[in-house]
């Protein structure tokens, strides 16, 4: 078994995921070797998985000749009741042309790394944003104000870790909202987050679900770490998971 572990173009780890993957999947007794670009892997085993940033391991699953839905996970229709709000289709070019649209809080719906997600309410916010040539798909949503958000990581249908990434330290989660989202969502990945939070009205609201191929750490062990991601590396490769145990 063998995990490559992104570094920067000085051979560090690029950022803390990376360490902690690092760390883990050499406490699960896997080799693990640094790697800059996924283009000077000479590897053509599927089942050497690797660790890097969304651009670097889609890449890498390209090479492989395996294809992704087109369309982040999201807001899967099996969780909408969790949502608390409205959330729609759209694109940024028909938002923008109606100021009755604005507003709202948008996020690319197929291109992730065109820009971050972000609430439009005047001209401004639009600026570098709208291309009428190649409109872009997004997510438009309700502004919904969380004064606190957790990140559950699920791996093979079960919680493997819950941790709190911003806002108030007394919030209380609803852990039995997250083990009947769990059970609602029938066409989960392998290992994906949820990702939860409280209003400024108390009130429970699913914030977005991600794709557990590459997600950041945000304090979960490094072992666990490592079976999360290699669960989703497995179930893309079609390979087996050395990990799961």
């Amino acid at each position: 078994m063998k995990a490559y572990i992104q570094t920067d173009k000085y051979g560090n780890y690029y950022n803390v995921n990376a360490y902690v993957a690092n760390d883990g999947f050499q406490t699960l007794g896997w080799e693990t070797e640094k790697y800059f670009s996924v283009d000077e892997l000479t590897d053509n085993d599927p089942e050497s998985l690797i660790v890097g940033g969304i651009g670097n391991v889609r890449k890498r699953l390209k090479q492989f000749g395996i294809k992704r839905p087109s369309n982040e996970i999201d807001y899967p229709k099996e969780l909408e009741k969790y949502l608390g709000r409205k959330v729609w289709a759209s694109t940024i070019e028909e938002i923008f042309y109606n100021d009755q649209n604005w507003n709202v809080f948008i996020k690319p719906k197929k291109e992730t790394k065109k820009f971050a997600g972000t609430v439009v309410k005047q001209y401004k916010d639009f600026i570098g944003l709208v291309d009428k040539d190649n409109p872009t798909e997004i997510w438009c949503s309700e502004i919904v104000s969380f004064k606190t958000e957790w990140r559950c990581f699920i791996r093979y249908g079960e919680i493997l870790d819950i941790r709190q990434y911003k806002g108030v330290w007394d919030s209380k989660l609803d852990l039995d909202v997250v083990k009947s989202a769990v059970e609602d969502f029938k066409n989960s990945p392998a290992s994906y987050a949820l990702d939860f939070g409280i209003d400024e009205n108390n009130r429970m609201k699913l914030v977005e679900v991600n794709d557990g191929h590459s997600l950041g750490t945000y304090g979960i062990s490094a072992t666990n770490y490592a079976k999360f991601l290699s669960a989703r590396w497995a179930e893309l490769t079609k390979t087996k998971d050395y990990a799961d145990f």
